[in-house]
């Protein structure tokens, strides 16, 4: 009987210290960041920050608990997932788009702009706008994924089809590099090509594109313009980088930071559904949960995309990627106080890396580059001996998708490692 009540005893300690870690929501904070590839000055930066500001840490503060923001593509995982789905959408003509749908989204005049830049030939957005309406008519009309009777393997055996995949993204390269048009336009343009489905049904689709891309080989890839086809516009060649990987240091650095208390949010500027099905809880690894996830959005009627900007969403890229947090988590969720971290990889998140007063460190993706990113990856040499950093710069091998133990890169079809932008 003595032995049967210290039993009952033990259990009901148990039970109130389960009952009491569950309520308070104690958070272990034994385990340290894992050391894999990070360069070795990063890694005891990033290691430090996550012991000092995380629960338990000596700046940690209940009543304001840390959170980080980072970029997905380029960032979190290896090359650009939005690309990758258009080049899947591209190789299988995964579209839903109708054809009256796609006429309406190629404009021959944008922002006053009617032709696009010399390095894209000042081609006429006119001319080739036809050529590529011209195509998908014939496709929409042949192929049997659509209202034809063509296998895929024969449509893509037609001229239309060789033409419509080198000109479609040629021209959205084309939006995002001519002055006047430029990304700020591009990048929603280029989800307007999700039109049709649902956003279910996109993620569903990003998720068979990501898994291929994940077993694709890294290499480049062409396709042209066939010579012998009647076109406004012939010779045009777009070239890109296949595959995908994913970032074991990301992985491990998001999960790090949850165990520490300190919540994460991936702020993107391709589509939510999209980042969602690579970032999302269960999905490949990293367990960000889509409520944790700021990006573009689209306009939808009874669950159906529509090829038009949510209205009153800001577009997630450069400073929109801070009026977003300024609206989603500091005034939304009333996390009134500037993030602790970033990391990006492009002049498109240098204002989420720079424009928080309060932030602490950010890691920058070396892929060398110039312009506003190529300012502040300088800084960060010029901060290597600097204890508490503003900005650490971590290398990769873009051939292989893998991390560097080392702040220079060695980029896409170079063998040797490279640190600053010439």
């Amino acid at each position: 009987m003595k032995n049967w009540f210290l039993v009952c005893i033990c259990l009901g300690i148990i039970a109130m210290i389960s009952a009491c870690c569950k309520n308070d929501q104690i958070i272990s904070t034994t385990d340290s960041l894992n050391r894999l590839n990070w360069e070795a000055r990063n890694y005891e930066v990033l290691d430090q920050l996550i012991r000092n500001y995380g629960v338990n840490g000596k700046f940690y503060d209940k009543n304001r608990p840390p959170y980080v923001v980072l970029d997905w593509d380029q960032t979190c995982a290896h090359f650009d997932t939005e690309e990758a789905l258009l080049h899947y959408q591209l190789s299988n003509l995964k579209f839903r788009i109708t054809p009256e749908q796609f006429s309406t989204i190629l404009k021959p005049d944008i922002n006053g702009v009617t032709n696009l830049s010399d390095g894209f030939q000042n081609i006429l957005l006119s001319d080739i706008n036809q050529d590529l309406i011209n195509d998908y008519n014939f496709l929409y009309d042949n192929y049997s994924g659509f209202n034809g009777s063509l296998s895929l393997e024969e449509i893509k055996l037609t001229n239309p089809y060789i033409d419509f995949i080198a000109k479609l993204p040629y021209l959205y390269n084309g939006y995002c590099s001519t002055p006047g048009i430029e990304a700020e336009y591009g990048y929603p343009w280029v989800l307007y090509l999700l039109s049709g489905y649902t956003t279910v049904e996109i993620k569903a689709l990003a998720r068979e594109a990501i898994s291929y891309e994940l077993s694709n080989k890294l290499s480049k890839v062409t396709w042209q313009s066939p010579s012998n086809f009647p076109a406004n516009i012939s010779g045009v060649m777009y070239s890109y980088r296949s595959g995908l990987r994913i970032f074991p240091e990301m992985q491990d650095l998001i999960a790090t930071f949850e165990e520490h208390g300190i919540e994460v949010y991936i702020v993107s500027a391709s589509y939510k559904p999209v980042v969602e099905a690579f970032a999302g809880v269960g999905a490949f690894g990293y367990n960000v949960p889509d409520e944790n996830i700021i990006a573009m959005e689209l306009e939808t009627a009874n669950n159906v995309i529509l090829p038009v900007y949510k209205t009153g969403w800001v577009k997630t890229y450069r400073q929109g990627k801070v009026e977003a947090i300024n609206r989603i988590i500091k005034t939304g969720l009333g996390k009134n106080w500037d993030p602790l971290f970033s990391a990006g990889d492009s002049d498109g998140d240098y204002e989420m890396m720079t424009g928080f007063t309060g932030m602490k460190l950010a890691l920058i993706w070396n892929r060398v580059k110039g312009g506003d990113i190529g300012k502040i990856s300088l800084q960060a040499v010029d901060e290597i001996n600097n204890p508490e950093p503003r900005f650490i710069l971590q290398g990769r091998n873009e051939n292989t998708g893998i991390v560097l133990p080392s702040s220079s890169s060695i980029l896409f079809g170079k063998t040797e490692p490279q640190l600053l932008y010439p």
